[in-house]
């Protein structure tokens, strides 16, 4: 997945430099803008979403299992 990012962004990249050196500057700025730029911010954002959702499930998972493990030693202790 790596190298198909890094292939991406350096067509896009050729792309844009081309464009810009031809005369094209704007097309381009907008070509880098909104075909380079902005999907890597997107994409960027959505796996730090991701890898949130996933630590936050984690310690949920935990703190159910550390409070099952303490009820359990509770019941042991009390006298009833």
């Amino acid at each position: 997945m790596l190298i198909v990012a890094i292939a991406y962004f350096y067509v896009i990249g050729m792309v844009a430099i081309v464009a810009m050196l031809s005369g094209h500057f704007f097309s381009g700025f907008f070509t880098l803008l909104f075909a380079g730029i902005l999907p890597a911010f997107l994409w960027l954002g959505t796996l730090s979403k991701k890898r949130r959702a996933a630590r936050d499930r984690a310690l949920a998972e935990r703190q159910a299992q550390t409070d099952t493990a303490s009820d359990d030693a509770a019941e042991r202790v009390s006298p009833d």
